[in-house]
């Protein structure tokens, strides 16, 4: 166990702005640097990576980031570990369950057992009848899935996100009125060490009073933030941004921006944008069907960061350059 916490404390070492990076899975794949990205006059180092074979980046989604490893799904159902830093990737043995409704997935740092875990879940029936959640979980230590079921009854989709050991998703429900209506929503975590889903303190009470047909979650400075793709019909304000100030108090949601709906009409393309991370300087960054932007709200303008020539919506997550290694035989030798 000690050679396992010497190997986690060297690798992020020093870990800092320098060291952090924006992953771009586009075609080809980019990583930028995070400082670049908070000096509006500084160039932005925008460096091309490579997936090791046999890793195609046109059938890979990302899963999640954590001290440097980056988790990757094939849409055949493979999973891999991948440094870009260092280049080592680990191709993970056949998942035990593979949910055919809407799966969810993440991955993340168990600093209880000091170990990395993967789960992808979805939703199945008991015995009796009743809706339950069912996951898949890997321990990167013991090389193995196993399976977990009868978990209390989550509707998720997608990534999530990674903050103080634990994975957290929205789930919302909707009506169609002539559009996707939100009705309600709250935070769904997965406790890494626990191993079992809760229902996190409440959004703020404001939501209910809006007309919104979409709300994401991310992570920015260790602090959570959620936004809000408004209704046209009803608000001249296109996104709204709230950050969750103190974790798990319903009080410290703050809102912190508003982005007005007349700034996305001139550019192209602008479907299915997604909120990246919330820049320390203030500014917005997020990336969209034609590349990657920066919104500063006190300008209330944007700056194209990276455009892309293949309209597609491209993934992005942020990662740290560290020395952690994939392949648990190698931690010894550290």
């Amino acid at each position: 166990m000690e050679s396992v916490r010497k190997h986690l404390r060297r690798a992020v070492r020093g870990v800092n702005a320098n060291s952090s990076k924006l992953l771009i899975s586009n075609s080809p794949l980019y990583s930028i640097d995070y400082e670049a990205l908070e000096d509006v006059n500084s160039f932005v180092a925008i460096k091309e990576l490579h997936l090791p074979a046999p890793l195609v980046l046109d059938r890979m989604s990302i899963v999640g980031s954590c001290n440097g490893l980056i988790c990757l799904h094939e849409n055949k159902g493979d999973f891999f570990l991948w440094n870009p830093c260092t280049r080592d990737t680990l191709k993970l043995p056949g998942v035990t369950y593979f949910p055919s409704s809407p799966m969810f997935y993440g991955f993340g740092y168990d600093s209880t057992i000091e170990d990395y875990k993967v789960i992808v879940g979805g939703t199945s029936s008991s015995e009796s009848g009743l809706l339950t959640t069912t996951i898949a979980l890997f321990t990167l230590k013991s090389g193995s899935w196993r399976t977990v079921q009868d978990l209390n009854y989550v509707k998720l989709n997608g990534q999530g996100c990674l903050l103080n050991e634990a994975l957290h998703w929205v789930e919302f429900e909707w009506r169609w009125e002539g559009y996707f209506n939100v009705l309600s929503s709250r935070i769904i975590t997965f406790d890494l060490a626990g191993e079992e889903f809760q229902e996190m303190v409440p959004l703020s009470s404001y939501l209910s009073d809006q007309k919104y047909i979409s709300i994401r979650i991310g992570t920015t400075t260790n602090c959570l933030f959620v936004y809000m793709f408004n209704h046209s019909n009803f608000s001249d304000i296109a996104i709204t941004i709230w950050v969750m100030k103190e974790y798990g108090v319903k009080e410290s949601w703050t809102k912190i921006i508003d982005i007005p709906l007349e700034l996305f009409r001139p550019l192209q393309g602008v479907f299915f944008l997604n909120l990246i991370c919330i820049l320390e300087s203030g500014e917005v960054c997020m990336s969209y069907s034609s590349g990657l932007v920066s919104y500063n709200p006190k300008e209330n303008t944007f700056r194209s960061v990276l455009s892309s020539p293949v309209i597609l919506l491209p993934e992005a997550i942020m990662y740290v350059e560290t020395l952690v290694s994939p392949v648990v035989e190698s931690w010894a030798d550290i």
